[in-house]
């Protein structure tokens, strides 16, 4: 079982993306441990005796050129490298720089991420390749004990612990709205991106993995390591974007499939032996109520074993999200699906006007009207659209007199199967006029357009639905009648003006569907994700695998 299980009307959930344990970790670790900028803290005490964040080339320039961390360990306080420190009223600085440690085996990196099945917490790990601590501790008299304290070679002081991802449980629930509106990122473009997960992530405590037990638990360093490190260094690394990195992407298209509400969740992994377990965003469109957690052990892998090597993950969507995308979606060049369905439904209107007993007028008009929509919930078809209308009147005796009758009926199905959407649309306009006892007749339009959609992905890596293949069957009937009874009436005349202006009526053709659907959306990690593939599920929901793109440019 596998993506082409996807059956997400069963769920309630509009859009999945679901990524592998290793592809995170994979392009985690090719981003954090490659590239990311050594930081620097540096606090100083102020007026009130408190440390404060400042300036650390600015706090050197203050204190003599001295820079804390070319003072070795143990120093003495007498030196005039810590007496420079001690006016200048240092308190401690840290130097650090996410990636592999020197001297360590890059093949026995702990990943960054592990996911636990049936749950949204995942357990979060970080390591550094330096990290350099400096602290003056003070005594009645002044600067009593300089300490200066690097990681040692070869081995990692590290961050780690469980993390909750759950946005539904009180303990996120209870946040101020702001802070939970920032933690979900939704109307962030990035919301899927590695910014927005890190500060998911790193906006949970953690654990610190080393202690500096040559200080007091109570000196500014470590109480600094324990309360505030983690939220500072984040903020200091990349500022408001968290880590400062933005992934090369598209602008974002504004479409009805924007996320309004997002979760975590990891799936139990179903079937054989060495289904990878996976992270899944649970994503709600159009202000839908996301369901719980307890909606999301899908039943099916996302990734079956022997795809491990090819995909990182896959994004799916909902049949039902789709069909109302399909119909509602405005790409500025014309109507929407929906409003091109409206305009092939006209409800006709007959009169006749007569002067005695002798039909005189026909007159006849089209007003819009709107059909019945309907949603399968199983099967091909995921959109029908259907109308049917008449109107008739007469008037006069049963020699002079007349009478008329206009049918428009017009249907249309949406059908997805495989890699291909097929748009059959039927359209006819019955037309009967009777003039002095003479009638006539039938289907002055009678139109079938099928429209059938190839679903691609370009050279970009990306979804793609290119102009449909279309074919057109017209049966429309000209009526009239035999030349004798036309030179007493005139009626093909009238019918002829008939059958123009409906077939005028229905001159339209269907538009090519603006059904690009899935394009540039950013994936967890960071990196924008590009599809492989790109086909409809056994259930009908629009299916992709999906590979990350360099997380570096």
């Amino acid at each position: 079982m596998g993506a082409q299980d996807s059956n997400l009307s069963s769920t309630g959930f509009d859009y999945v993306v679901a990524v592998t344990q290793d592809s995170i970790n994979g392009t985690l670790e090719e981003y954090l441990y490659s590239g990311l900028p050594e930081t620097v803290l540096c606090y100083a005490y102020d007026s009130s005796n408190d440390p404060v964040l400042v300036d650390f080339m600015e706090f050197v320039a203050g204190a003599g050129n001295t820079d804390p961390f070319t003072v070795p360990d143990e120093t003495a306080p007498t030196d005039p490298r810590v007496q420079n420190l001690s006016n200048a009223g240092f308190a401690f600085a840290i130097k650090a720089k996410l990636g592999v440690p020197a001297g360590f085996d890059p093949s026995s990196l702990p990943p960054i991420m592990v996911l636990k099945p049936g749950q949204s917490y995942v357990t979060y790990t970080l390591m550094f390749s330096e990290f350099v601590a400096t602290n003056l501790t003070y005594g009645p008299r002044g600067p009593m004990a300089w300490f200066n304290q690097s990681q040692p070679s070869g081995t990692s002081w590290t961050f780690y612990g469980p993390v909750d991802l759950n946005f539904q449980d009180t303990s996120f629930t209870s946040l101020p709205s702001d802070v939970q509106e920032r933690l979900k990122g939704i109307g962030d473009p990035d919301m899927f991106g590695v910014q927005q997960l890190y500060y998911d992530l790193n906006s949970s405590a953690l654990e610190q993995g080393f202690q500096f037990d040559e200080l007091p638990s109570n000196s500014p360093l470590n109480g600094f390591m324990t309360a505030d490190f983690i939220d500072t260094y984040w903020k200091e690394l990349g500022g408001a974007e968290i880590l400062g990195y933005t992934a090369t992407q598209t602008a974002p298209v504004e479409t009805s499939l924007a996320v309004t509400d997002v979760n975590f969740f990891t799936p139990d992994a179903v079937g054989g032996d060495g289904a990878p377990l996976t992270l899944n965003y649970l994503c709600a469109t159009g202000n839908d109520q996301l369901p719980d957690t307890t909606h999301a052990g899908f039943g099916w892998n996302w990734i079956e074993p022997g795809e491990v090597s090819q995909y990182d993950g896959v994004a799916a969507l909902n049949r039902n999200t789709f069909a109302g995308f399909l119909l509602n979606y405005n790409s500025g060049n014309g109507p929407t699906l929906l409003e091109y369905i409206e305009g092939n439904c006209q409800r006709p209107e007959v009169t006749c006007q007569c002067s005695g007993q002798e039909i005189k007028e026909y007159y006849f008009y089209f007003f819009p009207d709107r059909p019945t929509m309907a949603f399968p919930s199983s099967g091909p078809q995921i959109i029908t659209a259907t109308f049917s209308q008449s109107a008739s009147d007469k008037c006069g005796g049963p020699l002079l007199g007349g009478s008329m009758k206009l049918t428009l009926s017009y249907d249309m199905t949406v059908s997805v199967q495989d890699d291909t959407m097929t748009i059959v649309q039927h359209l006819v306009l019955y037309t009967y006029i009777e003039d002095q006892g003479t009638g006539d007749g039938g289907n002055v339009v009678d139109k079938t357009i099928t429209d059938v959609y190839t679903i691609g992905v370009d050279d970009m890596g990306r979804m793609a639905i290119p102009a449909p293949d279309s074919t057109t069957v017209d049966d429309s009937k000209t009526p009239g009648v035999n030349g004798f009874l036309n030179w007493f009436t005139g009626i093909n005349d009238l019918l002829d003006y008939v059958t123009q202006a409906s077939q005028a009526l229905a001159a339209t053709t269907l538009a090519d569907v603006p059904a690009s659907v899935i394009q540039n959306f950013i994936f967890p990690g960071g990196a924008s994700f590009s599809f492989c593939d790109a086909v409809f599920s056994d259930n009908q929901d629009l299916v992709g695998h999906i590979t990350y793109a360099d997380p570096t440019l």
